[in-house]
């Protein structure tokens, strides 16, 4: 699982513009909240790199094993500066869930930007979320997913994180939908569920047994589907 794991650290240069148009993007928060200047500046830099750690522990070693003491040795920085920014473990996870949210939206985002609106980019959507969902912030997201299930310290705050990205995502996925043509609103929701269900399961199970053959395989099958699915609504619509 390990060796799985350690398979995703290297990152492109695209992915590095991309960590640092967020962390622009953190700097632009602390700023509406009413911090300006240096102070700012500092105060986001030192968030994302507790952020950073936090993904690289929940991607390296899971939910369990992410505790303030393994954050604070990756991140190198004491206890009171971890605390003085995320008082509890729960508010860190909550932070890492918005971010690594954000991100894999931006990462879809990005793969999908020469795609030709229409059926090219509603048939490109799959793929491009397959290999956000392979990223280290979106197996972190999903670390904290699973543990949030047994940890009551997280509670609503991450409820909101997945709510807004599951809105997010099928609202983006209807839109583009209604680019290509097609009027069935409720077959594509359900088909976005379907989706990210299956390709977050099958994340999980290539970083389990270490092989990730068998997960493309499943996703060529999956293409397969949404390719006759998407026909079959673009008839219903031409039809109606």
């Amino acid at each position: 699982m390990l060796c799985a794991r350690s398979k995703q650290k290297k990152q492109t240069a695209n992915g590095k513009a991309l960590d640092d148009q967020i962390g622009l993007d953190a700097v632009k928060r602390t700023k509406k909240s009413g911090v300006r200047g240096p102070h700012a500046q500092r105060t986001a830099a030192m968030r994302r790199k507790l952020i950073d750690a936090a993904i690289e522990c929940l991607h390296e070693h899971g939910y369990g094993k992410t505790t303030l003491q393994r954050v604070t040795d990756i991140a190198d920085v004491s206890r009171g500066a971890f605390l003085h920014h995320f008082p509890t473990r729960a508010d860190l996870l909550v932070a890492v869930a918005e971010f690594a949210a954000e991100k894999q939206n931006k990462h879809v985002s990005r793969l999908l930007a020469d795609t030709k609106p229409g059926r090219e980019r509603f048939d490109a959507i799959t793929m491009a979320t397959w290999d956000a969902l392979q990223q280290p912030a979106a197996i972190a997201l999903l670390e904290i997913k699973i543990g949030a299930r047994s940890d009551q310290e997280i509670g609503e705050p991450f409820a909101d994180v997945i709510r807004s990205l599951t809105d997010f995502q099928t609202n983006g996925v209807w839109n583009v939908a209604q680019e290509a043509g097609i009027t069935d609103h409720d077959r594509v929701i359900d088909m976005v569920l379907l989706h990210m269900a299956a390709m977050q399961g099958l994340v999980l199970e290539y970083l389990y047994s270490g092989d990730k053959a068998p997960a493309e395989k499943c996703m060529t099958l999956l293409k397969h589907y949404k390719d006759t699915l998407t026909g079959e609504l673009l008839k219903a619509a031409e039809a109606n």
